[in-house]
């Protein structure tokens, strides 16, 4: 337990100055803490006080009447001063009921002298032990940091700096996982326990508790929560410090481990290889992550290749993007395998939840990984392709063969047709397949070179009015509105479609055929994302 660093106001009547005050109401909060002295003989306190103050005065400003005492008492208690102490006899005789009443209603300590004391000596002494206070606070907090990084050299230092907290503060103390179990160090009862752990998951703690909260950060993500409870009264700042400081500890802790699991994972690198070539039965799969994850109930699973520039197997920060992915997608409920090939890092996220909304979750997860380095600055060009999700863990080859697919195609497509999915690549699939067989510049030259030659030669805009009387369907009065020109221009250019084209061109397979030859034009020459 460490050295009280509170000064309290039960504390302060203890000292030879206060030896004939009084306390005349308020003893229910005698308890409170004093960060302060200040003398105040002005009547509105506006932004004078920061809180926490014991306020000297001699009533010289209070005198006048009753309700100036009372706005004034008021004004003390809203702004979270710590009591009131006053000198009876040169301007005030004695204190109002109404005063005393209030007092006590809010539990705010009112002290009188009943002889002339000296404020400067007061003030002089007070302060004087508020400095010894602080550098004992310090001095505190330097071996409590000492014992934490004492731990931390240790075997499962996680539950020793809960118990060290316990200890220090001598509260309960809960820890929160994300994953994992939930701990409680506490003097109280089993069925307590249980009943404050049930209140801080439902964010419904009892009134009487006083609560304070450190969230468990590393690689900007959250691990964890550490919460310390206390009933006996505030949560001093001391107090609040100490928390900090055991959080950063457990924080280093987890990030530990996750250096540890990841170097581990490394060492299965040539398994996950043959994996991504199909070399593994379903059996030998479910086998092979039981042993890595025995509660692991997976339920289909995707490829992601992540791309960024200067990548190699040496980068250092090559572990530290294994471990920021797999934080972020397991928050989003995949368990993730990683290997490297032809500068990517190729990540394998196993499904564990039901499969209805794995996409939207990959999409979370990929947004907090670009805030990450974007907040990091560790890195400029970045790029994600995500295959096709397969049902079964065996046929995770023709996931990553539909990411790589996805890469290729993300370099040709238009940046408004862009996608991190495989499956949202819709046609372009098809137009790649095509451009592979080298038959895509025929199939462009067959259906739009006329129109295509027409527009290069008068400087005119059939292709894109082709395009959008086609997305519109045939309908004249959409195409010209969406073209911002009038319906005579928009006749005028379509009668040239009709020439160049056919008077056939909206026939069904035709038409078909004009719509690939646009997407596989878009995929050749436009800006690409």
């Amino acid at each position: 337990m460490y050295s009280d660093v509170k000064l309290s106001v039960q504390e302060i009547l203890e000292k030879r100055n206060f030896r004939n005050a009084k306390v005349i109401a308020g003893t229910g909060g005698l308890y409170r803490t004093v960060k302060w002295i200040h003398v105040m003989e002005v009547t509105q306190i506006e932004q004078l006080l920061n809180g926490s103050e014991l306020i000297l005065s001699t009533g010289m400003g209070l005198k006048e009447s009753k309700e100036i005492f009372i706005t004034f008492f008021k004004q003390l208690i809203d702004s979270n001063a710590a009591g009131l102490c006053i000198e009876l006899g040169t301007y005030m005789a004695s204190i109002p009921e109404e005063i005393i009443e209030l007092a006590n209603q809010h539990h705010f300590p009112l002290i009188v002298f009943y002889e002339k004391v000296r404020f400067v000596d007061i003030t002089q002494d007070l302060h004087t032990l508020l400095i010894k206070k602080h550098y004992q606070m310090i001095s505190d907090l330097e071996d409590y940091s000492h014992q934490l990084n004492q731990l931390l050299l240790k075997s499962n230092p996680q539950q020793k700096i809960l118990n060290l907290l316990h200890k220090y503060v001598n509260m309960s103390v809960c820890f929160i996982q994300n994953q994992g179990e939930t701990y409680i160090v506490s003097n109280k009862s089993s069925k307590e326990q249980k009943q404050i752990l049930q209140q801080l998951k439902e964010e419904n703690i009892q009134k009487h508790m006083n609560v304070a909260h450190q969230s468990i950060q590393a690689l900007n993500q959250k691990f964890a929560d550490l919460f310390i409870i206390s009933e006996s009264g505030p949560i001093s700042e001391f107090e609040s410090l100490i928390l900090d400081r055991s959080a950063t500890a457990l924080a280093q802790y987890i990030l530990r481990v996750l250096y540890a699991e990841e170097r581990r994972r490394t060492e299965v690198t040539e398994w996950i290889q043959k994996w991504l070539e199909g070399a593994h039965s379903e059996d030998q799969i479910s086998r092979f992550l039981s042993g890595l994850d025995p509660g692991l109930e997976p339920n289909g699973c995707v490829v992601l290749l992540f791309k960024i520039d200067q990548l190699d197997e040496g980068n250092p920060e090559i572990t530290y993007l294994k471990i920021l992915f797999r934080s972020v997608f397991l928050s989003q409920g995949f368990f993730l395998l990683s290997t490297i090939r032809e500068n990517k890092i190729i990540f394998i996220l196993v499904n564990k939840r039901k499969n209805n909304d794995w996409k939207h979750r990959i999409e979370v997860g990929i947004h907090h990984i670009q805030q990450a380095l974007i907040e990091d600055r560790k890195f400029v060009q970045i790029n994600f392709c995500i295959g096709k999700f397969m049902e079964h863990l065996s046929e995770i080859k023709k996931s990553y063969h539909t990411a790589q697919e996805t890469f290729i195609i993300q370099e040709k497509i238009p940046k408004a047709c862009f996608s991190y999915f495989y499956e949202e690549l819709f046609i372009f699939r098809l137009v790649s397949i095509v451009n592979e067989q080298g038959a895509l510049d025929d199939f462009i030259f067959d259906y739009l070179n006329p129109v295509l030659q027409y527009d290069q030669q008068n400087n005119g805009k059939l292709m894109e009015t082709l395009k959008t009387y086609l997305k519109c369907n045939g309908s004249k009065q959409e195409t010209a509105n969406k073209l911002y020109i009038v319906r005579q221009t928009l006749y005028q250019r379509l009668q040239k479609l009709n020439d160049l084209l056919g008077e056939n061109f909206m026939e069904f397979h035709k038409r078909q055929a004009i719509e690939f030859a646009i997407t596989a034009y878009e995929y050749v020459s436009s800006p690409k994302s």
